[in-house]
């Protein structure tokens, strides 16, 4: 029987990885606009965790590649009416060189995907600098558009002498954010019904958050006493009262979850104010990255109805 087409295509563009005939890594950035080499389930959530080609293909070393923790963003697609109508990220990926190695084999790059598009897509880089310890700097850019530059991605580098190594973050990915901290958590005071009063804080507070990992730390941070004294609530599962518990995926955005808290604290308040704060990477020793939602450093604020005399 004649093998799929997906896989007959996984295979040849696998060749053209391994076969240098990709060479666009000394020459300037480019990317792939085509899913990975591995063909992807129809559910969203086995695609997320499936490994894409670099993880597949890959051995994890950081002392033969690693991203910097370094990247800055640029606008692009400048629009005078709307703005910036995408966004270029530039990253740093320090790989260790081998010798004896085929330059035209070598390339350095990254795998990233977006909450808002699950597609994964492949950009190389180019070389900028040797350091004094023999180590190379690569900058790696991506454009992508404005509502998408949320990223979660791992570095990869083809040494020249036919290995593959990658810094997937343990796993877990790495993460950057170039724009607002909600598009990563937000609070949706639309959806929330917390109040305070006689009877305490009581209610319900909604959040929209993008589906990074399964492995992931929620916290709501909050205060009735002016940050004198502060409760932390983690997670838990619905039914449990100040915990916050998964809710439900969004079905027009695959990426992205809503998790809510009801909140039960007991004794008189007049005043009540949180801050939320989710953290990825929190397993096998991975770098964790933290993004906050204090809407704007003001925190989110819940005060007592004033009774008209």
């Amino acid at each position: 029987m004649a093998e799929p087409t997906s896989t007959l295509f996984s295979r040849a563009l696998a060749r053209l990885r391994t076969s240098g005939a990709l060479t666009g890594a000394l020459s300037g950035t480019v990317l792939f606009t085509l899913p990975a080499c591995i063909d992807q389930p129809a559910d969203a959530t086995s695609a997320v965790e499936s490994p894409e080609w670099a993880q597949f293909e890959g051995k994890r070393d950081l002392h033969m590649v690693s991203f910097t923790g370094e990247w800055w963003s640029e606008c692009s697609s400048n629009n005078t009416r709307f703005g910036c109508g995408g966004t270029s990220i530039h990253l740093k990926v320090r790989v260790q060189p081998v010798k004896h190695a085929d330059l035209g084999w070598k390339r350095v790059g990254i795998v990233y995907k977006s909450p808002d598009d699950l597609t994964e897509r492949t950009a190389l880089g180019t070389y900028f600098a040797t350091h004094a310890d023999g180590s190379e700097e690569w900058q790696v850019t991506v454009t992508v558009p404005q509502y998408q530059n949320v990223l979660a991605f791992d570095a990869w580098y083809q040494d020249g002498k036919g290995s593959t190594w990658i810094d997937d973050n343990m796993g877990e990915l790495h993460v950057i954010n170039p724009g607002p901290a909600y598009q990563v958590v937000r609070v949706e005071p639309f959806n929330g019904t917390v109040s305070v009063g006689a009877g305490g804080v009581q209610g319900r507070i909604s959040l929209q958050l993008a589906d990074l990992d399964a492995d992931k730390e929620l916290e709501l941070v909050g205060s009735n006493d002016g940050w004198q004294t502060v409760q932390s609530f983690g997670m838990g599962i619905a039914g449990d009262k100040n915990k916050l518990y998964w809710a439900e995926d969004f079905p027009y955005a695959p990426g992205r979850e809503r998790w809510q808290i009801d909140l039960d604290l007991p004794g008189s308040a007049d005043h009540f104010e949180y801050a939320v704060v989710y953290r990825h990477g929190i397993v096998n020793g991975a770098r964790t990255y933290e993004f906050w939602d204090n809407n704007n450093g003001a925190n989110w604020k819940v005060d007592r109805p004033s009774v008209l005399q």
